[in-house]
């Protein structure tokens, strides 16, 4: 059995997935592994990577390193997005990945990163209907890609980040009522007044419905949401991937969320620790998709760019 490792080294998450690739649409997960190092903290105040968050992430993927020789993994496939990509030192960073780890890391492009996210999501959802919009929201931008079948109509990368609005729009504990005003009002400007020109026969719930449209989410801040919702002590990607939220039932968890001082958030089941301060602005992001592109419910996926790295990967060599 050959086994082969991904690695996305987020801006907010690193995670590692080693698996068996079955064919160039399916493939075994061996394990799974994931670790907040907060790379791309403070990276909107300065442009720079700080020096803590790159010993944390070294830290990190050194000992992901040990795991991938422990399972013999056949190849390494490594790649950065959003804090790498934004960072004056970004190729600096990915240098001392290199020279400390022996991973080769590559730093895509946002159209690189919906692509291999979307090649990952399709290989775990079941889709009846012809169109679909995929999110991801990520630590330093959001990801939406239109699809008709398993063609990309179009992709927009929006700077909304995790981190980025946790760090600059939220210093109360719980947050005050004048921080989320501001939050929602800069996410709504943000996805308004992109450059993002989606059909809007999608925008319309009457329209979405008539047209079978679907939304589907992916990476931690809708992976978390789907865990809360089921009250998991232990994460289950099996009981995450293609589960169904509903509008309602994420604006009730952020509610619960953003009443909640940080000490009360880290206890709730299902919320990944070193999350509790993102999940806000993250859920803010997600009820304001839904909203703006008339959405009532979305499906899950924990699979994403990092099985997607795999898939592509297998395409490409055959």
């Amino acid at each position: 059995m050959s086994l082969f490792a991904s690695l996305d080294l987020g801006t907010n998450t690193f995670r590692l997935l080693i698996a068996e690739v079955v064919n160039v649409d399916a493939l075994v997960p061996v394990i799974t592994r994931r670790a907040i190092t907060r790379l791309g903290e403070g990276i909107y105040k300065n442009a720079y990577i700080q020096a803590k968050a790159i010993e944390r992430s070294l830290n990190v993927l050194k000992d992901f390193s040990k795991t991938i020789n422990h399972y013999k993994a056949e190849k390494v496939f490594a790649v950065s997005t959003s804090a790498t990509r934004d960072a004056k030192n970004g190729k600096e960073f990915i240098y001392q990945v290199y020279k400390q780890t022996g991973i080769q890391v590559r730093i895509l492009t946002g159209l690189e990163e919906a692509k291999l996210t979307l090649k990952g999501v399709f290989s775990v959802v079941d889709r009846a209907p012809t169109r679909s919009l995929v999110f991801d929201i990520g630590g330093g931008s959001t990801e939406l890609i239109l699809t008709e079948g398993n063609n990309i109509i179009k992709t927009a990368s929006i700077r909304l980040g995790v981190v980025q609005l946790a760090e600059s729009l939220i210093t109360s504990d719980p947050p005050a009522a004048r921080e989320l005003s501001q939050l929602r009002y800069y996410i709504n400007n943000s996805v308004v007044l992109s450059d993002i020109t989606i059909d809007n026969s999608i925008s319309q719930s009457s329209h979405a419905s008539s047209m079978q449209s679907i939304l589907i989410g992916t990476a931690g801040t809708v992976t978390t949401l789907a865990a809360i919702d089921q009250q998991m002590d232990q994460y289950n990607p099996l009981k995450i991937n293609n589960y169904k939220l509903s509008r309602e039932t994420i604006k009730k968890i952020y509610h619960q969320l953003i009443s909640s001082p940080i000490s009360k958030r880290r206890k709730i089941p299902g919320l990944e620790e070193g999350r509790e301060d993102v999940i806000i602005p993250g859920t803010a992001i997600v009820l304001e998709i839904m909203d703006y592109f008339g959405f009532n419910k979305l499906i899950v996926s924990d699979a994403g760019i990092l099985e997607g790295i795999l898939l592509d990967e297998q395409t490409t060599s055959h």
